[in-house]
């Protein structure tokens, strides 16, 4: 819901760090790093390092921001947008997993999530494959305007901002995670039920 408001205003410093990078990493290589930020951060979420695992989650969505911005000054490839969205799915739902073995109490809740993340995520990825996108970044391009995807981006209640505040309540806030999660649950749900209605008026 808000991810194309905050890309207005984290672009512009995106692409002045990416620049800096592309110097001596490429873009595949950021998505791995994050993607082993975020592996890392699963496993203290079990272990309960909930503010050492908010450091590396912090890293992992640093990196995820700077590789797609990187591709686009550069020369982006089926490869990065397979591994990007790959690798976000498998930290989300690494997350929520790693949330319901920690604790015998968040078992039942995280199990009906990631029920939802399916649900959401099946919805957002169907959308893409239906529709096409461009990924290249026109000559000319101002650093403020909104840069492309590598696929097509649905909208809906719960996007990836919405998903990552909800990681940052979760470890801030352990013992709420059950009140959290109900309430991130009913948000993907209606996320789920209305691009499903979005798309059937649409395909129709």
């Amino acid at each position: 819901m808000f991810d194309h408001q905050i890309q207005k205003f984290t672009q512009k410093p995106l692409i002045v760090i990416a620049k800096i990078f592309l110097k001596i990493i490429k873009p595949n290589h950021m998505t791995i790093l994050g993607f082993i930020f975020g592996l890392f951060m699963c496993i203290l979420v079990f272990f309960q390092f909930y503010i050492t695992a908010l450091i590396l989650l912090i890293l992992n969505r640093f990196c995820d921001g700077l590789d797609g911005t990187m591709a686009r000054l550069t020369t982006p490839t089926p490869l990065g947008g397979y591994l990007d969205i790959v690798f976000d799915f498998t930290i989300y739902s690494g997350f929520v997993l790693a949330f319901g073995l920690s604790n015998s109490n968040y078992t039942i809740i995280s199990m009906v999530l990631l029920f939802l993340y399916i649900g959401t995520g099946t919805t957002f990825l169907a959308q893409a494959v239906l529709q096409t996108q461009s990924d290249k970044i026109p000559h000319g391009t101002e650093l403020n305007q909104e840069l492309p995807k590598s696929f097509y981006y649905s909208s809906g209640l719960i996007e990836g901002t919405e998903t990552i505040i909800f990681m940052i309540l979760c470890l801030l806030l352990p013992n709420l995670y059950i009140f959290i999660s109900i309430i991130f649950g009913l948000l993907c749900l209606i996320t789920f039920i209305s691009r499903v209605v979005v798309c059937y008026k649409e395909f129709i």
